[in-house]
């Protein structure tokens, strides 16, 4: 056995982290627009187009040298490719010294959790979407993770009932949560409280949360406080979002308002578009998504033509109020997988002590 001393494992997890986060940045770029991640198979500046080549894309060290610009256009370079190689090697970093004693499968399955996540935050913060790929992949990992060890015959769990995978039953818990928030903001005051990318990111999300959970505890339990923190940090960054927002548009859209439902462009009455609300999220639990994706998969194989509607073609909106909340279930997300179970043996201390 060959021990590796943790500055080691750190420093190589934030190598790769840093790499990774540059592919990140070009996710970030490409998938709201409809671009294929594959082709081209090199980085351009979005300023001039320009091909970049190996000398402007080392992680951190390009941006700083070049001061932010391009070197073929001298236009600027948002903080934000910066930012996401810094914050992938940093999060790499936590969660390999965190979880290294977890396993090596266990810690690999986080890392390409945290690196669809990132998209994820840095996406729906700009465009108000989350693309069903990433979410698809928030869902599958953990589960593909769980079934790897039943298949070892080492499991995370035991099945909860002898037959559903903990990570199934997370899954259809998280995507409920959000879900009936979906419905009653509806009943409540005829407005879409919660986005329907929302509750496939709580399915995806609670089925990671479940895994966390030491073996033989119930397996939900670090969903009320990753709900908790979520809320708490969007009750705390949100009026600076807004505030920035009303900034950049001091002229809020002239909105409608939602007395009736509307669905792709006709108007529906109250029960017709309550209805349509409950399919909504039975459509998320029933993993209508992926199976979407799966038939555009075959279309394509086939040579067929496949039509998807891109950020770019929308004519919606936001008004300067609204902020997506996708980004502070990623930050909950964080703050649970860290000190969740001590915030929960802490509560339930405190409330129900001996």
């Amino acid at each position: 056995m060959i021990l590796v001393p943790l500055w080691f494992l750190g420093a190589v997890a934030f190598l790769f982290g840093v790499t990774i986060g540059s592919f990140l940045n070009a996710v970030i770029y490409r998938l709201p627009k409809g671009l294929s991640l594959l082709e081209p198979r090199f980085s351009i500046c979005p300023s001039c187009g320009h091909r970049l080549n190996a000398i402007d894309l080392v992680p951190l060290l390009s941006f700083l040298l070049l001061r932010g610009r391009c070197r073929y256009c001298g236009k600027h370079i948002a903080w934000r490719y910066f930012g996401v190689e810094l914050l992938t090697g940093v999060l790499f970093v936590l969660i390999v010294l965190r979880f290294v004693e977890a396993g090596t499968l266990f810690c690999l399955a986080l890392l390409a959790y945290t690196a669809v996540l990132i998209p994820v935050f840095f996406i729906d913060l700009e465009t108000f979407t989350i693309p069903d790929t990433l979410n698809i992949l928030l869902f599958c990992i953990p589960v593909g993770l769980e079934l790897i060890e039943w298949g070892r015959h080492t499991p995370i769990h035991p099945f909860v009932r002898g037959w559903l995978p903990v990570s199934v039953w997370g899954a259809v818990i998280g995507a409920l949560i959000f879900g009936i928030i979906r419905i009653l903001g509806w009943l409540w005051k005829g407005i879409e409280a919660m986005g329907l990318g929302d509750v496939l990111l709580g399915r995806g999300m609670g089925a990671m949360l479940a895994l966390q959970v030491a073996r033989g505890e119930n397996p939900l339990r670090l969903l009320p406080v990753w709900v908790v923190l979520s809320s708490l940090s969007g009750l705390i960054v949100g009026p600076v979002l807004i505030y920035l927002r009303r900034r950049r548009s001091p002229t809020p859209p002239i909105e409608s308002a939602p007395v009736e439902g509307e669905q792709e462009g006709e108007l529906v009455g109250p029960a017709e578009y309550l209805l349509h609300e409950i399919w909504a999220v039975v459509w998320c639990l029933l993993l209508g998504d992926l199976w979407a994706y799966l038939r555009d998969l075959w279309k394509r194989w086939r040579g067929e033509k496949v039509q998807y509607e891109h950020l770019a073609t929308g004519d919606w909106v936001p008004a300067p109020t609204a902020i997506p909340f996708g980004p502070f279930l990623v930050i909950g997300f964080f703050l649970a997988l860290f000190w969740g179970n001590a915030l929960t043996d802490a509560y339930l201390a405190y409330a129900f002590p001996r």
